[in-house]
Parts: C-alpha cells; sequence; structure tokens
C-alpha cells in the first residue's frame, strides 16, 4: 500500500474573500440592489447548499428571488429534484437549467414573469410599456455569464471556467421586456470546511489556494461514497480494500499515473480527477 502525505489543513487561512470580492459585494448591496425588479441568484445544481449565501437575505432587501439550479446536465437529476422540493417547500421559487442549452431560454423567461406578474399587471393597466432589470446574482463560476449569452442569444457576457471571471458589471439587454446585470461572482467571509471543498471541486475557488493532490483524492472518495457504481464501471477496479487509499492506488495505476522508480504521480491524479469532475466525466453527480 502506499501512503499519501497529510499536509495538514492548509484551508484555514486561505483567502476567500480577497478585496475585489469585498468591493463588489458592497457595491451590489448599497447601489445594484435597489435598481433591480427581481433577482436571478444562480446555483450550481453539483453543489447547490454550498453556492448559497447565507446573507443573500440581507442583501436583496425583500426582492423576489428566482433560484436557478444551473449546469443540470452535470448533476443528479434525482438528487437535484430532492433539493428542489425542499427550496419550494421553504417558500422558494425555483428554476432548473443549463446555461449552455439555448432551450431553457422560455423556462427563465416564464419564470421571472411569473415572479413580476403582479407589477407587470399594473403596467398594462396603465398601458406602460416598462423594462424590467434581472440582477444575476451567484458565487463564482456557477454560470452566470453563461446564462446571460444563452438568454441574450449571442455572446454579451464574459465567460470563463476559472473563479473570479467577471470583474465589472454589465447591463445586458436580452429583449424589449428584460434588461440583465451580470455581477462579479463574490463569496463571503467566513464558511466551513465542508462548504469549502465542494466550493473547491465545483470550481468557485481557485485552485491556487488547493493542495491539488489532497483536493483530487478527497474528491474521489466522496464520489466512492456517494457513487460506487460509477467508479466501479469507469475504473473496473477490486473493491476488497481495508483504506480507501488503497483503492486510489489502484484507481492511479490504471490510468497510468506514474513516475520514474514506479511511484505514484499523486500530483497529477488529483489535477486530472477535479478536471475530469468539472467537465462531467464522470456522469451527472451531486455532492450534496
Amino acid at each position: 500500500m502506499v501512503d499519501i502525505v497529510n499536509k495538514g489543513d492548509t484551508r484555514k487561512n486561505l483567502k476567500w474573500f480577497p478585496g475585489h470580492m469585498k468591493s463588489a459585494l458592497e457595491d451590489i448591496e448599497d447601489n445594484k440592489i435597489k435598481l433591480a425588479d427581481v433577482i436571478l441568484y444562480v446555483l450550481d445544481a453539483r453543489a447547490p447548499f454550498s453556492c448559497m449565501n447565507p446573507n443573500v437575505n440581507k442583501i436583496v432587501h425583500n426582492k423576489p428571488i428566482i433560484y436557478v439550479f444551473n449546469k443540470m446536465d452535470l448533476a443528479d437529476d434525482r438528487r437535484v429534484a430532492e433539493i428542489q422540493k425542499e427550496f419550494i417547500e421553504s417558500g422558494k421559487t425555483t428554476i432548473l437549467v443549463s446555461s449552455n442549452n439555448a432551450t431553457f431560454k422560455n423556462a427563465v423567461k416564464t419564470a421571472l414573469k411569473t415572479v413580476l406578474k403582479e407589477k407587470i399587471e399594473r403596467h398594462k393597466e396603465k398601458q406602460m410599456t416598462a423594462t424590467y432589470k434581472v440582477l444575476v446574482l451567484g458565487v463564482p463560476n456557477t454560470g452566470k455569464s453563461t446564462l446571460i449569452n444563452m438568454l441574450a442569444g449571442v455572446r454579451k457576457a464574459t465567460t470563463g471556467n476559472i473563479a473570479g471571471v467577471t470583474r465589472v458589471n454589465q447591463w445586458i439587454k436580452i429583449d424589449d421586456m428584460f434588461m440583465l446585470l451580470d455581477t462579479p461572482g463574490v463569496l463571503w467571509p467566513k464558511f466551513d470546511d465542508g462548504l469549502s471543498r465542494n466550493l473547491a471541486y465545483v470550481g468557485s475557488l481557485s485552485d491556487k489556494e488547493f493542495d491539488m493532490t489532497d483536493l483530487g483524492f478527497e474528491l474521489m472518495q466522496i464520489l466512492f461514497e456517494k457513487y460506487p457504481n460509477i467508479i466501479k464501471e469507469k475504473y473496473d477496479v477490486d473493491f476488497d480494500f481495508e483504506e480507501f487509499i488503497e483503492l486510489y492506488d489502484r484507481i492511479c495505476l490504471k490510468r497510468g499515473f506514474i513516475m520514474r522508480g514506479n511511484e505514484i504521480d499523486y500530483e497529477r491524479a488529483g489535477r486530472t480527477f477535479i478536471t475530469e469532475f468539472r467537465n462531467g466525466k464522470f456522469g451527472k453527480i451531486t455532492l450534496e
């Protein structure tokens, strides 16, 4: 059995809340919220609870919120349905989308019209033509900009597969009825270790703040615990083991992550497994 070096808890002093996020959050709260008619709060459907800012209700000042479970093409439909039910039972408005799929455009617009129904009807009675402002919020890398581009039908918002791509506010008109504001992905100052790992796995936290060797190992352990059949089918390895590291070694050997001296390249393995998970190579998975 090959052992893996325990580097200790390196997450305690990570820079979760850099200066630009603090400034962006203050700007959203002080200046942008007041302009919005409704909030689209975008969550990664692979870790929706971890994407929830515990202070969001204080920030939005009673504006209506639609919780968008995004990246459904990568998420476990059954588990997300269970989570969505919890949201609905607590009075939250929800919608399931894959922002890289234009077929969801009408569903999003329908949800917006539903939560704004009373305001829209008042304007119609007064024969007023209005453009409703939609503020798009969420932690980094949940697909906010991709969602806006899908709704607009063209690429207007900057996108990327790393945390913190959007740094500027962009008002984007998607039709005669709705105008969206794409905002920078922002975190909050404090959250627990389990939540931070989930955000790291889906790419909402910078990889620079983590030891990718450990992160990849931890992710594979979670995938084995939650989706053992996926691991079994994908790698066809013996599940007879006492410590998970034994199974992990077998997977690494199966993948050919070997260095000189016939030692396992854990760093390469960790980065590869994280990348493959983010790209959906393990199938449709939800971590929570």
